[in-house]
């Protein structure tokens, strides 16, 4: 028993510090990046989101000790059940074929594809409230990216590894797959006004993907893709008129701090369940 405490004290002593090296990375990277385009109001915006930073430096450090080591198992025992099963739909060796860079960029796309629609499932009412977190930064930086519900980390988790095995990809790829989700992810969050040009129809941009965590506008409701934009113009959900300059986060009533957050899909099923019931029970009343 005291061999597996202290095997449990070393393994999330080791989660955090890796977690810190990341962090410590990409702020800098980051910070150099807001310095360039905006200069001294670089100083400025960073003191704006101060409360947001906290929040997400908060649930960043909780996910890299409690819920990171869970997502690694589940991702392990989804990939063994699609094994097991013979749910893979794409024999393995055809991708040999192709050789490593094209199965990188197919594994990339696909994967981006099958994201796209599993990010639109969370944007039901089923998956709302866990989701929901994500949209609460009223003041996105890179940062926002850890800033998920440890239920929406699962979903994500399950669902796009389940669909990456599916396709027969190599583990390799699958691991170039959510290193490129992640770090452009980051990149897409950060507070910087680019566009890029005519190669807006091909790549998600930072300002696309502002209009994204965009509240109470037209299209708020757009722009699913995190890498390709195209699955955005194909599904007709692509929506950037310009720089976001609406403000951003939820209409949904939550606390600010990370406690309430985590707490709120707990509170906000009941109560949806509640009002479906309800109006209902009114129907219902209604027609007898």
């Amino acid at each position: 028993m005291l061999d597996f405490i202290t095997q449990s004290i070393r393994s999330a002593g080791q989660s955090l510090w890796d977690a810190v090296l990341v962090l410590l990375l990409a702020a800098v990277a980051f910070c150099l990046l807001a310095v360039i385009v905006k200069g001294k109001e670089a100083l400025a915006a960073g003191v704006r989101a101060a409360k947001e930073i906290r929040v997400n430096l908060s649930l960043y450090f909780f996910d890299a000790v409690f819920i990171a080591p869970i997502i690694a198992l589940l991702v392990e025992l989804v990939q063994r059940t699609v094994r097991g099963f013979g749910l893979i739909i794409v024999p393995p060796e055809r991708w040999e074929f192709v050789g490593a860079w094209g199965t990188a960029v197919a594994a990339v796309f696909i994967g981006d594809f099958f994201s796209y629609w599993r990010h639109r499932v969370e944007h039901t009412p089923l998956l709302w409230p866990s989701h929901a977190i994500h949209h609460s930064d009223t003041q996105m930086t890179f940062l926002t990216l850890w800033r998920f519900h440890p239920i929406n980390r699962a979903t994500t988790a399950v669902i796009d590894i389940a669909c990456l095995s599916a396709m027969g990809f190599p583990q390799w790829s699958i691991t170039v797959v959510f290193a490129v989700r992640h770090y452009y992810g980051q990149f897409i969050h950060a507070d910087v006004p680019w566009t890029y040009g005519p190669l807006k129809y091909l790549f998600v941009s930072p300002v696309m993907h502002r209009w994204h965590h965009a509240r109470d506008v037209d299209g708020s409701g757009s722009n699913f893709a995190t890498v390709f934009s195209v699955f955005d113009q194909a599904f007709r959900t692509y929506h950037m008129p310009g720089l976001c300059t609406v403000p951003l986060g939820v209409r949904d009533e939550m606390s600010p701090g990370s406690i309430g957050q985590l707490i709120y899909p707990f509170v906000a099923w009941p109560k949806r369940l509640f009002r479906r019931r309800r109006s209902e029970n009114r129907q219902q009343s209604g027609t007898t």
